[in-house]
C-alpha cells in the first residue's frame, strides 16, 4: 500500500514537475505573457515585428462618393448609415510589435506591445439591383474615430460586397494592442474602436454593362 501511495506521489509529481519546466521554458523564450489580471498569452513566435502597411493604395469594385458626410448628402434619400460592428475576426495570433511615437496621438508610448491586426464586419442594408458605394472618408466632413483602415492600406475607409440582394458585407481592418510586455492591459482598437464606427455609403443603380 505504502508503496503504490509513494509511486503515486512520484508520479504526479514528476508531471507537476515536466509542466512547470515547460512553462519556465516557454517563460524564457517569451512566448508566454502574463496579465496583471492573471490572464495569459501564448505568442505564435518571439520576433518582434514592425507595424507597417502596404504603400500602395488598393483600388475597389465600387468607386468612392464625394462626400457622404455633408449636410446636403445626409439628407439625401440614396445615403445610408449603419453604426458599430457585427462581428471581428483576428488575421493573425498574438505576435509583438515595436510601435514608435507615431501612434503616441492614441495614447500610446514608444515601446514593445503584444498585438495583432483584426478584421471588422458590419452588415450594411442594401436593395435588389442597387450597387454600394463607399463613402471618402478624407472629407473634411467626416467623423473623428469614424472608421479602421481601408484592407492593408493607410487610407480609413472600408470595403463592402453584397452577400444577398438586401445586405451587403462592409469589412474595415484595425490594429488591436492588447498589453505591453509587464502585463499591463490597454485594449487599444487603432485607429479607432469598433462600437464607434460610423459605416457610410450611398446606393445606386447598377449599371448593364451589357
Amino acid at each position: 500500500m505504502f508503496t503504490a501511495l509513494l509511486g503515486t506521489c512520484l508520479f504526479v509529481t514528476a508531471c507537476s514537475s515536466d509542466e512547470n519546466q515547460e512553462f519556465t521554458a516557454e517563460n524564457k523564450e517569451g512566448n508566454i505573457i502574463t496579465l496583471t489580471n492573471g490572464e495569459t498569452i501564448l505568442l505564435s513566435d518571439t520576433t518582434t515585428y514592425e507595424l507597417a502597411f502596404d504603400e500602395a493604395l488598393a483600388i475597389g469594385a465600387n468607386s468612392y462618393c464625394e462626400d457622404c458626410f455633408s449636410p446636403q448628402t445626409r439628407a439625401a434619400s440614396d445615403s445610408y448609415r449603419a453604426y458599430g460592428y457585427d462581428s471581428e475576426e483576428p488575421e493573425s495570433d498574438w505576435k509583438k510589435y515595436s510601435l514608435g511615437s507615431s501612434l503616441s496621438q492614441y495614447g500610446i508610448s514608444s515601446g514593445i506591445y503584444i498585438a495583432r491586426y483584426v478584421k471588422v464586419h458590419k452588415n450594411l442594408s442594401i436593395l435588389p439591383n442597387k450597387t454600394i458605394v463607399v463613402a471618402n472618408y478624407n472629407s473634411t466632413n467626416a467623423p473623428q474615430d469614424a472608421m479602421g483602415w481601408y484592407g492593408t492600406t493607410k487610407t480609413i475607409g472600408y470595403s463592402a460586397t453584397p452577400s444577398t440582394d438586401y445586405i451587403a458585407d462592409g469589412v474595415t481592418r484595425v490594429f488591436y494592442i492588447k498589453c505591453n510586455l509587464s502585463g499591463i492591459s490597454y485594449n487599444k482598437y487603432i485607429p479607432a474602436s469598433p462600437s464607434n464606427f460610423e459605416w457610410a455609403y450611398k446606393l445606386i443603380d447598377m449599371e448593364d454593362v451589357w
